[in-house]
């Protein structure tokens, strides 16, 4: 047996250094890497199973191409040369028809990699195909963020041990910070208080002192509400507003109209929970918000964070060793990805397609050259995006030649025309840079991809001397493109890029106090003021929100059954007494509804949840799951999705 290393290409803040064991033929066991100091010897459930994924009789090891109805499942091995000959011919046949952009990418989040996860850009911009652009998961807490604090980075994680208060802000710590507990665990036994905010008791509860749950899409009714207590009793710190902010005065001034008494009926919580959770904040000698992303899915989620972005402001958080946020943008980019990526290749004014609206945008939808074709990689839309069902029927257009490529047989995939084997990563080589932490660390394949799998830059490759386009990636592979990388990269020392690329993974320290780094140096509070709005909604009574689950990752490890069997059956979870007024018990199966389609699933009431609120947790295989209830409406800020910001009927299930 032999030990190499490798690291977790999940879409994880937790960017896991691994240790692989192999016989030298296959992977027999995967733990964590003790010399990453933030992930140590330690990885989730899903990691420590994926051998049996590795080696799984169902994955997919040669092309194959569809023989039933799509969504049927049924398909025949062909050659890789018969693939890439059918890819290229119907791709140069519909260029001619309709142009580059009928031919649309999808990809998001399957593998982290700065090599496989990016390549396929460079390709399709040199190919003329619609852009697609990429705002499934955050981006709307990014680009609320950016307006109050650029390009600053917050906390890393080990920051906050220095805590003494600890706002666990719509985050799931078990399911998508699994690391943080222990720190979270150390500030606690040093004296810190923890609260959890939240529309449901979500598994963090056991790390927190409190739990406060409030009305989905308040989040930033809350923070405007705790920025007037702060004010009115004299717990901002003015003298670092003064030095360190712009526009302090003019948000002031508008805080009359956010008091505790007026936003109660926003958020759901009584104007004395409100003054309690603002006096701790503001009395705490060092308070930091563990920001999750869940509350930014709405509508009006750009607007909550940049609310959210004021509190550490206000008191001077930023000034004390562990004050400010963790969760937001904890990793700076370490590395230049453009020559993968290669944006000197996108063509002005090409066809850009929303990733969250892909449903519509096969329907024809808010598009000006139809889409023909769909190249699918490293992504799941027909689980994982939001209107499943606009998404299933675009998919079964006979009209629409897709590809996939993939592991094994998702929702997606079974829609396929052609179906190409893809690797894990422990089969290719990548440059990895998690965004919960600053960390990087390149990896080699540690056995040899089985089957006749290729990579995305194999393919990429493949394709692009099919089409007669030149190399986008300038004749370099995998191995030369992380090695440059890493030596043009000027946040790594010479000495840290030897221990990069000789596999190491490197953790860098965060500066203290941490730059601010906007036009000025100042974080900007009123350009404009921060305010709140009703998000989306509709005639149905409940909420609903769609959280992480702790056994899987959105749709990724879905191929184990173990792990689906830990997960169980699609669940909902409801308040105590709105299941009694519909008549429903723990364990009864019901049904959400609205205007989109229906899920059937079981209820749970063994956790807390704020009236009037539905929570889904996880993303399961099949048709009629919570995507099915979510529509295609974008955030105010980012064009990020709104997956949280829906409502819908709930009734017994007959």
């Amino acid at each position: 047996m032999s030990i190499y290393r490798s690291a977790c290409p999940y879409d994880c803040p937790e960017g896991c250094s691994l240790l692989v064991e192999t016989d030298g033929n296959t992977v027999t066991s995967i733990t964590g890497d003790p010399a990453n100091p933030y992930t140590g010897g330690w990885v989730c459930a899903k990691l420590h199973r994926l051998p049996q994924a590795l080696a799984s009789p169902h994955r997919i090891l040669t092309p194959l191409r569809r023989t039933g109805p799509k969504g049927s499942g049924q398909f025949a091995p062909v050659s890789w040369e018969e693939a890439i000959g059918e890819i290229a011919a119907r791709w140069k046949a519909l260029m001619a028809q309709y142009g580059p952009e009928t031919i649309l990418p999808y990809s998001y989040a399957g593998t982290m990699g700065a090599v496989h996860r990016n390549c396929g850009e460079g390709f399709f911009h040199a190919l003329g195909a619609s852009e697609l652009k990429r705002t499934l998961c955050s981006s709307g807490k990014s680009a609320g963020w950016e307006t109050v604090m650029g390009n600053s980075c917050d906390l890393s994680p080990w920051d906050v041990a220095h805590s003494d208060l600890i706002l666990l802000w719509s985050t799931n710590i078990p399911a998508t910070r699994a690391h943080l507990a222990p720190i979270l665990r150390q500030a606690r036994a040093n004296g810190a208080n923890i609260i959890l905010i939240d529309v449901y008791e979500n598994p963090s509860a056991h790390l927190a002192h409190r739990c406060v749950l409030l009305q989905p899409g308040s989040d930033g009714a809350l923070a405007l509400s705790m920025l007037q207590v702060l004010d009115q009793e004299g717990l901002t710190d003015e003298a670092w507003l003064a030095r360190h902010a712009d526009g302090w005065e003019e948000l002031k001034a508008t805080l009359g109209c956010w008091t505790p008494e007026k936003t109660q009926s926003i958020t759901g919580l009584t104007p004395e929970t409100v003054r309690e959770l603002a006096r701790a904040y503001g009395r705490a000698k060092a308070p930091c918000i563990v920001l999750g992303s869940g509350f930014s899915r709405t509508g009006n989620g750009g607007e909550a964070t940049r609310a959210i972005a004021a509190l550490p402001a206000a008191v001077g958080a930023w000034a004390k060793r562990g004050g400010g946020t963790y969760g937001v943008c904890s990793s700076p980019a370490l590395i230049d990805k453009s020559p993968v990526k290669r944006p000197d290749l996108a063509r002005l004014g090409v066809q850009v397609v929303n990733i969250n609206q892909l449903g519509p945008a096969l329907a024809g939808q808010g598009v000006k050259t139809p889409i023909h074709s769909l190249y699918v990689y490293h992504a799941n839309p027909a689980a994982v995006t939001s209107d499943q069902n606009a998404i299933l029927r675009g998919l079964a257009r006979e009209d629409l030649f897709t590809v996939v490529h993939e592991r094994y047989l998702t929702d997606t995939a079974k829609y396929a025309d052609l179906i190409l084997p893809a690797p894990y990563m422990v089969e290719t080589t990548d440059l990895y840079t998690p965004y919960g932490y600053r960390q990087i660390q390149y990896v080699r394949p540690v056995v040899k991809a089985p089957g006749q799998v290729k990579s995305n830059w194999e393919v990429f490759t493949l394709l692009a001397a099919a089409l007669g386009l030149e190399d986008p990636y300038g004749s370099r592979t995998p191995e030369e493109l992380c090695r440059a990388m890493v030596e043009a990269s000027p946040a790594l020392s010479p000495a840290e890029k030897q221990r990069v690329l000789a596999g190491e993974p490197v953790v860098l320290e965060s500066p203290f106090p941490l730059p601010m780094e906007t036009d000025d140096g100042k974080v900007h509070l009123s350009d404009p003021i921060p305010t709140w709005f009703a998000p989306h909604g509709g005639p149905e009574p409940f909420r609903l929100v769609c959280a992480p689950a702790v056994h899987t990752l959105n749709s990724s490890f879905n191929e184990l059954p173990a792990l689906q069997a830990l997960r169980g059956e699609m669940t909902v979870r409801l308040n105590g007494d709105d299941a009694a007024r519909l008549g429903l018990a723990h364990g009864d199966r019901a049904v959400c509804s609205n205007d989109l389609g229906e899920m059937t699933c079981i209820v749970a009431l063994d956790k807390a949840v704020a009236p009037r609120t539905v929570v889904a947790e996880g993303v399961y295989p099949g048709k009629n799951t919570v995507n099915c209830l979510t529509h295609p409406r974008l955030s105010d800020r980012g064009e990020a999705t709104t997956l949280n910001d829906n409502t819908v009927w709930v009734r017994p299930a007959p």
